[in-house]
């Protein structure tokens, strides 16, 4: 059986941070990651086992003043960062299910 891959990722305009997805083919994770230096500075699980989704039908957005990233799936936000505060909220990605109520402004 072959496992298809993704990543996608989208740096914020100062260019200290990205959202980042990743699928592995087994695991999806949303990352916030530090460019320098370069870490993973945290982490949201977004789905296990296959993929529900294409790559066309997910993306990785900034909020107006940078300081929230957000994965969309479906244009859904499913997952989001606050890189002020280090908070993080969302995941567990399930299809058909409604996302999880979060603030992006």
């Amino acid at each position: 059986m072959i496992r298809r891959q993704m990543l996608l990722s989208a740096s914020r305009s100062a260019d200290d941070f990205s959202g980042v997805f990743e699928f592995d083919g087994e695991t999806a994770y949303f990352y916030l990651w530090r460019h320098r230096p370069q870490q993973v500075v945290s982490a949201i699980h977004v789905v296990s086992g296959k993929l529900p989704f294409v790559e066309s039908e997910a993306r990785i957005v900034w909020n107006t003043d940078e300081k929230k990233v957000g994965l969309v799936i479906r244009d859904q936000l499913w997952a989001v960062f606050d890189v002020s505060t280090g908070r993080a909220d969302g995941g567990n990605y399930q299809e058909g299910a409604r996302p999880p109520l979060l603030e992006f402004g």
